[in-house]
This record gives structure tokens, sequence and C-alpha cells, in this order.
């Protein structure tokens, strides 16, 4: 009785006879940030979104300790540079609805202004 052939550690050929392609994938670029996302094609009228969060940003980042934060903070400070990277990203793409980019705009607008019951007002009509 024959004894089956195992192809184990042998390269197995596609069926045209070719050897199948074992180049490795390229690793994912890492996530967009505050920081690396692209804000070149924001429209005029959203700049001031980018302005607004980025100041807020960097101050509570500094607030929560900035480079010296402690591990969990680090963790809450790197997250939310992820988050508003990825809003940095659809505004810059225009992959947000005109309602969202709307709100957006008036919720950096009133927390420009110090208004912070409108800000609340907003943030919470819209969650």
């Amino acid at each position: 009785m024959p004894m089956p052939v195992s192809n184990t550690g042998v390269a197995q050929r596609t069926s045209s006879g070719q050897m199948p392609s074992t180049s490795p994938t390229p690793p994912a670029a890492p996530p967009p940030t505050i920081h690396t996302a692209d804000v070149s094609n924001v429209l005029a009228h959203q700049r001031a979104v980018i302005t607004t969060l980025t100041r807020l940003f960097t101050e509570t980042s500094e607030i929560m300790g900035g480079t010296h934060a402690v591990p969990a903070k680090k963790r809450e400070i790197d997250d939310n540079s992820k988050k508003l990277g990825a809003l940095f990203v659809k505004l810059n793409s225009g992959d947000i609805s005109k309602n969202a980019s709307e709100k957006v705009v008036q919720l950096c607008q009133a927390l420009d202004r110090g208004d912070f019951t409108t800000a609340l007002r907003i943030q919470v009509t819209n969650s």
C-alpha cells in the first residue's frame, strides 16, 4: 500500500505552474493624528475649526501632563489626537455632511466666544 505524501514545507505551485507571490504586505499606515492629518484642502469657512480644536487639544493635553503624563492620561491624549485627526481628514476630503460640518463650525465659534451654554446645547442636540 503506498504511503501518503505530505507537502509540508514544500512551496506549492499555482495552477499555471508559477510560484505564488510571497512579497510581504506593507504595514498599514498609522491613523492620522491632530498633528499629521492633511488639512490643506479644508474649506476656508471651516479653517477656524482646525485652529480652535488644535488650540483646545494643546491646552487640555498640557493640563493632563503633556509628554510627562501618566500612562492612562497619555493614552487618552493619544486617543483624542487620533479622533481629531480623523475629523480633520473628513473636513479635508469633504467626507462630512453639510449639517455636521455646520454644527462643528457653530460649536467652535461658541467655544471661541467662551459661550459654553451654547456649545453644550449644540453638542447635546447632535449626540
